[in-house]
């Protein structure tokens, strides 16, 4: 398996990927989620941007998964310390090529980036009801810093 940086060529099968993460959260939070945010213009924008990066997972040249992130950099704050983060927007591994490590490769790609590049934190969100997303960053070692709550009307 490669772990490379994602180019123009691949958008379509990202899109695809992105699509069986978002039939998921749909159907568990149809009262929150109601239309797919990734285009293909906001895809090639964070491929072309300083700001965000997708990494590609390939075996035997098919794109078995990718992981999205944003780089956002916290300067003179009122509360927090200056600090620059990574934010996993998404890391999705193809339904067909689950359990083989190859998340679980891409986040090591997202750590050795950050290392690279002066980042303190990896941080990320995760739905309450996704029981096997919660597992699987809490595996990687990832733990909860904060909990987001609702109150449903």
């Amino acid at each position: 398996m490669n772990i490379r940086t994602a180019n123009l060529t691949d958008i379509e099968k990202i899109l695809f990927l992105e699509n069986q993460v978002f039939e998921l959260h749909s159907k568990k939070r149809p009262d929150w989620i109601g239309k797919n945010p990734l285009t293909y213009d906001s895809i090639k924008n964070i491929i072309e941007s300083n700001n965000g990066k997708i990494f590609i997972a390939e075996d035997n040249n098919e794109i078995v998964g990718h992981c999205i992130i944003n780089i956002r950099e916290i300067k003179n704050h009122n509360m927090f310390h200056d600090m620059k983060n990574i934010e996993i927007d998404d890391l999705c591994v193809d339904e067909k090529h689950r359990k083989k490590g190859i998340g679980k490769r891409l986040f090591e790609e997202v750590k050795t980036y950050s290392k690279q590049n002066g980042i303190n934190f990896i941080e990320l969100m995760v739905w309450e009801f996704n029981e096997n997303a919660r597992k699987f960053y809490e595996n990687l070692g990832m733990k909860i810093r904060i909990n987001r709550m609702e109150y449903k009307i």
